[in-house]
């Protein structure tokens, strides 16, 4: 009898790969979709405190470098000029807490000079720590979480740092933000001396504004930098209620509601 194939000879096939069925197509495409579902969440919330991460440490290089500025400036910590409280030349007034994100108030669309006479008014704030040198380009005056949010966020001012048509560059963090009395309007800065701050309050924080979310909203709150160099994240729920009702401005309302704020932030719950 004739053999069909030699010995040891695979039998041979069709090389026709077989088609995936609709069924099968479904049940692909329903397993990827249910991975993406569960991978995103996880990557998002990695991305998120990885910001917040970064933003706890431009904190800190903000702490150390004004303790640095303070220890070439006779005890001074840096001031504020801007605000029409500061007319008569005491540049320590905060009409309201918008003026302690101002960095430089000069020359519209123009870079922020490093050899501008600080008597010129030109800078604020944190600004006086970019012109001695010791905030870099400028980048550590920005929270990740906010880098592409307006006039708030660092994209707003590249390169760094270059004013807007008004002539002004703002940070994302309130700087020295408290006041001597909200309740009777006495707006002179409550912190003017390294040798002023008491221990652990609050100092510098998160851009909250009138925001309706927190800046780090995937996880609820607000990095704050305390007088003492430390930094903490609060979560606290009363503080955010009253971002909601407290109007920002330059009003009896809006100094005390701003007070009552940075005492529930100082509370890390």
């Amino acid at each position: 009898m004739k053999a069909t194939y030699p010995p040891n000879h695979p039998q041979q096939t069709s090389n026709k790969a077989r088609a995936f069925t609709l069924t099968e197509l479904v049940v692909v495409i329903g397993t990827i979709a249910v991975l993406v579902a569960l991978v995103l969440p996880a990557l998002a919330g990695a991305a998120n405190k990885g910001g917040r991460a970064q933003c706890a440490n431009n904190l800190r290089q903000i702490s150390a470098a004004t303790t640095m500025y303070a220890a070439e400036y006779s005890d001074w910590l840096p001031i504020c000029t801007v605000g029409g409280g500061n007319a008569g030349g005491g540049f320590n007034n905060l009409e309201g807490m918008h003026y302690s994100y101002y960095v430089a108030s000069g020359s519209p669309n123009s870079l922020v000079p490093t050899n501008a006479t600080p008597a010129s008014s030109y800078y604020q704030n944190l600004g006086y720590l970019f012109y001695a040198g010791l905030a870099g380009n400028g980048s550590i005056f920005y929270c990740p979480d906010q880098w592409g949010t307006g006039f708030l966020g660092a994209n707003y001012y590249l390169p760094l740092l270059t004013t807007d048509s008004s002539g002004t560059v703002r940070s994302s963090y309130a700087f020295n933000p408290r006041i001597t009395d909200p309740t009777n309007g006495i707006v002179l800065r409550l912190y003017q001396k390294i040798s002023d701050l008491p221990p652990h309050k609050l100092f510098v924080v998160d851009y909250f504004g009138a925001a309706t979310t927190p800046v780090h909203f995937r996880d609820g709150g607000w990095n704050v930098l305390f007088t003492d160099g430390s930094v903490q994240f609060s979560q606290n729920v009363q503080a955010y209620n009253l971002i909601q009702t407290t109007p920002i401005g330059e009003s009896t309302a809006s100094w005390e509601g701003e007070n009552q704020i940075y005492n529930c932030l100082e509370l890390n719950h």
